[in-house]
């Protein structure tokens, strides 16, 4: 954050720095999990990052695309009014916590949108593929929340990585994971109208803009 006083350096800042001040710092976190700043989140501003700005505009947040999963997010509210329905049945009252339950409505549609799986309440398919996601978001939560003193006194590394060393390994496990979605999704062919389906029809095409980087990049950044 950065607080001025005057309205010639606020006037400065808001022309001739713009670009610099509103562009995102370099963090440990976000090196490692964000593929050393590729994301269309961590990636300073330039024209990677409007690459990236016009694949999701136009690929997978666009009206159409979005339109597209209309049929899951309905499949995923009847799920949940079902599981409602069944708590409560023959007419007894039945306190629930919704939270949980909310929860995993959002996740599902969004794990469905991404890879067409589902991985949170019942008739999860792959329970250990399941297991072994929810530990892995549940982990980037907590370390991706945590202030690094490092980040912003860099002389720090001198006296030890640990925490950095913590992050490149988890980062790679989410890497192996993603990768094995991706691996799975091309030797199935488009089975789905996912957006990792949806990337690799265009990865055939353009190579070069839709690497599996990008793609896991994507993927990361959404879920």
């Amino acid at each position: 954050m950065v607080v001025v006083s005057s309205s010639t350096v606020a006037e400065e800042c808001f022309t001739k720095n713009d670009i610099i001040l509103a562009d995102r710092p370099k963090l440990i976190v976000w090196k490692h999990f964000h593929y050393n700043y590729t994301t269309v989140t961590a990636s300073p501003y330039g024209d990677h990052w409007r690459n990236l700005r016009r694949i999701g505009a136009t690929h997978i947040f666009s009206s159409s695309r979005l339109n597209a999963f209309t049929s899951v997010r309905k499949d995923e509210i009847r799920r949940l009014l079902l599981k409602l329905s069944r708590d409560s049945r023959q007419g007894n009252f039945t306190k629930v916590e919704l939270k949980p339950l909310l929860r995993d409505l959002a996740l599902n549609n969004i794990v469905r949108m991404v890879a067409g799986k589902r991985y949170f309440g019942d008739e999860v398919t792959n329970e250990a593929e399941a297991r072994e996601f929810k530990e892995l978001i549940a982990e980037i939560f907590k370390s991706g929340g945590v202030a690094n003193p490092v980040d912003f006194f860099p002389i720090l590394n001198w006296f030890g990585r640990g925490f950095e060393m913590k992050v490149k390994e988890l980062a790679k496990r989410i890497d192996e994971f993603l990768q094995r979605l991706i691996d799975e999704h091309r030797s199935q062919g488009k089975t789905s109208n996912s957006m990792i389906d949806h990337l690799l029809s265009l990865q055939e095409s353009e190579p070069h803009y839709y690497t599996d980087e990008i793609i896991k990049g994507f993927i990361l950044v959404i879920s």
